[in-house]
């Protein structure tokens, strides 16, 4: 009667060890799939933010000659402040700009090398803020 008693109590307790390990493989499996779609929301994020700086690169270019020029500088700077999330480093955005020669298509070109590479700590030109904040 004892063993059979044993017997039960560790039939249950291998059903029990089953289902945990069941429970914690699809809680692996969850932790995952929500690390994909953080990633890429994040993805999206940028893909939002680039196309918002290009897109406040071009309205800067005032006299449309596809140069951003010294007095167009602060209109974009002022205008990249205004984009929700984003913070620039303005001296060395403006130093970005002067030393490209202004081209709009070379800072076009600068801003989405940025964005394709994460530049950390003070080298970074833009800080995407979210929860994550990340820096270009």
């Amino acid at each position: 009667d004892t063993i059979d008693r044993l017997e039960d109590v560790e039939q249950a307790l291998d059903v029990i060890t089953q289902t945990q390990g069941q429970s914690v493989d699809a809680f692996a499996e969850q932790v995952k799939e929500n690390r994909d779609i953080l990633g890429q929301m994040q993805k999206n994020l940028r893909a939002n933010v680039l196309q918002n700086l290009l897109q406040v690169v071009i309205r800067s270019d005032r006299d449309d000659n596809m140069q951003i020029e010294f007095d167009e500088i602060d209109d974009l700077i002022t205008r990249i402040k205004k984009i929700n999330g984003v913070e620039v480093r303005e001296d060395k955005f403006r130093d970005m700009i002067t030393t490209s020669g202004g081209s709009l298509s070379t800072v076009m070109d600068i801003i989405k090398n940025l964005m394709a590479e994460d530049k950390g700590g003070d080298e970074a030109l833009f800080i995407i803020k979210d929860e994550g904040s990340v820096a270009l």
